[in-house]
């Protein structure tokens, strides 16, 4: 599904397969989206993968909790086998049932895990809760403020044995592969995702090992600016530093051995240079 099937993103995952069907749409109006999904397909609509945005130009909270339950409740009144949703990770697989956690935008994923757990009748699902990604890290300044606010956080509630856990957004589409693949196992299944759970001090050795840098830092004045001025993501990385998230990594290592660190990211999909 693409809000624009004329994108050169969207051409160009067409091209990857003659089995790929490009949907036009927008999840404010999931009805429309199942009406031109069948459109492209004699067979019926068995799953769904969901996930919204939940922060950036013109996205609530109200508006996010919307789309996600409007597209949990169509997916039962079409008939779909099996709903996988992208949440987040909030302390633990069975902590995050109760734990909503003081950051607005883990708050609307627990909302809307609650409106699938309570709505979907016959439908199966599973749920998947990734931490931090590391895909979010990129070479600039803003990533460098924003490890600088996560070093200060971390070592201000935790020390420097605190550690924060990081998940490849490629491994998020592995379990989510699984998932589709694997319904019965992975029925009404919540399964918290990282790849990866580091100190700051050991995540600067991952990328000095990758990169022949540490991670990239900068001024803490700018760290506390931007935990300020952006509230949201002030909560989040407090959150970081008193609570944190509590992936089972070991448990997922079974089920996926080549598992990303965050050295092996930084060295085959970062767009960081890479050690000599």
């Amino acid at each position: 599904m693409t809000r624009d099937a004329s994108s050169a993103g969207s051409k160009k995952l067409a091209a990857k397969s003659d089995t790929i069907k490009l949907v036009q749409g927008n999840l404010d109006d999931v009805a429309a989206i199942f009406t031109e999904a069948k459109k492209q397909t004699s067979e019926p609509i068995w799953g769904v993968y969901s996930v919204q945005i939940s922060m950036g130009k013109g996205v609530t909270t109200d508006g996010e909790i919307r789309q996600g339950n409007d597209l949990i409740d169509e997916s039962v009144k079409n008939g779909v086998k099996h709903f996988v949703y992208s949440s987040v990770e909030r302390g633990g697989d069975e902590e995050s049932w109760n734990n909503e956690t003081p950051v607005t935008h883990f708050q609307t994923k627990f909302k809307i895990e609650q409106h699938l757990k309570q709505n979907a009748g016959e439908m199966g699902w599973t749920i998947l809760r990734p931490v931090a990604f590391m895909d979010n890290l990129a070479p600039g300044m803003p990533s460098k403020v924003f490890l600088t606010a996560l070093r200060d956080t971390l070592y201000h509630y935790g020390g420097k044995d605190k550690k924060i856990q990081y998940v490849a957004t490629s491994d998020i589409g592995f379990f989510a592969a699984h998932a589709f693949d694997h319904p019965e196992e992975m029925n009404h299944q919540a399964l918290g995702l990282a790849g990866d759970e580091l100190t700051f001090e050991e995540m600067s050795e991952s990328f000095q090992r990758a990169t022949g840098s540490p991670a990239g830092t900068t001024w803490s004045f700018l760290g506390n600016t931007l935990m300020y001025m952006v509230t949201e993501l002030g909560l989040m990385i407090t959150w970081f530093g008193t609570d944190g998230y509590r992936a089972n990594i070991s448990k997922l290592r079974k089920m996926n051995p080549e598992l990303k660190t965050l050295e092996t990211w930084l060295k085959t999909e970062s767009a960081f240079p890479k050690a000599a």
